[in-house]
């Protein structure tokens, strides 16, 4: 049986940026080749994204809607008392703030054609479906779903947990928005098996709900190098992730502050890159001779970034879901070392396929162990492409077939 779906998700999901954009590009890409007939509406923030044309030979119909990133705090305050209040103040702006042309386009959409079901992909966009809900404009035989890459309410008490200034009254809100959402779907997709289980520490009643679908990666594209030298004389380390989520901004901060000096006392022609879309000037005023800071470019561009390194590193620690960059670095032969939350999803054995640690001193050792040791890194990097393997993107998007196709 083949469906009709509509897909929302806050970012325009395009084949050159590492992250969800390319998550969703795949289960788009894959679903379609299973026959099924893809809607998609989705922000447009950038020239870039006006113009993408990869996701076009899969999808019906993709309704691009002018979007802005970011709102002055008088904007934000104007329309959070314009919407009654309904909606937590970080859901109205940044990457799926609210956006009443994506609202109208929906309406618009679901009056013209009828969907089996529709994905939200990102738990921001599930506020339209709550809108809508509210409002009997989704079908009863619709499914609505929302898929969950991170809890927003487990992030924000991460974030003050490291200091950041965050009220109790704003994690408070924005929980009750959230699992508001939750509440309203019929299904709710995670990642990984963790984050189903923050999901349910919050509230348990969603149990019943909670489906794990995980990352996928192209193990057809990100495979390692015909003719990979594990004697050359290099000792690059790789960082890579899309930038405007903070959460690879602050990896990338931890490792610089707790690792780098370290490293380079042992291993002093060590190199760390930190590559991928939109380096903010934080990350780029870091740069030196021997820590470079560079946008990513396209997937044949960031290829070439894993298949030039030594060691990927993921020092980790806010946010949740799936790091589906440590399988493409896996899945390039690239030896991992990252944090017990980077490596969600995918349970790796520590010592055999990655290393995994939370101490910055221990997580220290371990890259300078890889770097040094060549037949170590043969063997870590031969048992973590293994486990890639198991990860391939098609295999995903069956799993999500299966939770399309089960009743409401």
């Amino acid at each position: 049986m083949n469906l009709n779906l509509l897909f929302l998700p806050k970012l325009l999901p395009r084949a050159d940026i590492v992250g969800g954009p390319i998550l969703i590009h795949h289960r788009i890409k894959n679903l379609s080749s299973m026959g099924h007939k893809i809607t998609l509406i989705a922000p447009a923030y950038t020239d870039e994204e006006r113009a993408d044309k990869s996701l076009a030979p899969f999808c019906e119909r993709i309704i691009r809607v002018d979007s802005v990133k970011e709102r002055p705090y008088e904007e934000v305050e104007a329309l959070y008392k314009r919407l009654n209040m309904s909606r937590p103040r970080f859901f109205l702006t940044g990457d799926g703030g609210y956006n009443e042309g994506i609202e109208d386009a929906l309406k618009l959409t679901l009056k013209e054609k009828h969907f089996d079901a529709i994905i939200a992909e990102y738990a921001m966009m599930g506020q339209y479906l709550v809108a809508n809900h509210s409002h009997s404009l989704i079908p009863a035989d619709t499914k609505s779903i929302i898929s969950v890459h991170e809890c927003y309410t487990k992030a924000f008490e991460l974030r003050a947990a490291k200091g950041e200034d965050i009220r109790e009254a704003t994690i408070k809100e924005l929980f009750n928005y959230e699992f508001k959402m939750y509440d309203t779907a019929d299904k709710i997709l995670t990642l990984t098996r963790e984050d189903g289980d923050i999901l349910i520490n919050y509230a348990p009643g969603l149990k019943n709900k909670i489906r794990v679908v995980p990352h996928g990666v192209d193990t057809k594209f990100y495979v390692p190098p015909k003719a990979k030298s594990w004697n050359r004389n290099t000792k690059h380390i790789l960082y890579a992730g899309n930038f405007q989520h903070y959460p690879n901004v602050d990896a990338v901060k931890n490792f610089i502050n707790h690792c780098w000096a370290k490293i380079l006392e042992e291993v002093p022609d060590a190199k760390f890159y930190a590559i991928g879309f939109n380096p903010p000037q934080e990350l780029r005023d870091l740069g030196s001779e021997n820590v470079i800071v560079r946008e990513g470019g396209d997937n044949e561009n960031m290829r070439r970034f894993y298949w030039s390194s030594d060691v990927f590193v993921a020092s980790i620690e806010l946010g949740t879901g799936f790091r589906g960059k440590l399988l493409e670095a896996m899945a390039c032969g690239l030896p991992v070392v990252a944090t017990s939350l980077a490596a969600f999803g995918i349970s790796p054995i520590h010592g055999k396929e990655m290393f995994v640690v939370d101490d910055y001193d221990a997580f220290s050792e371990y890259v300078i162990m890889l770097l040094k040791d060549v037949e170590l890194r043969k063997k870590i990097a031969k048992n973590g492409l293994a486990l890639a393997g198991k990860f391939d993107h098609r295999h995903a998007a069956e799993k999500l077939e299966q939770v399309l196709k089960e009743n409401k």
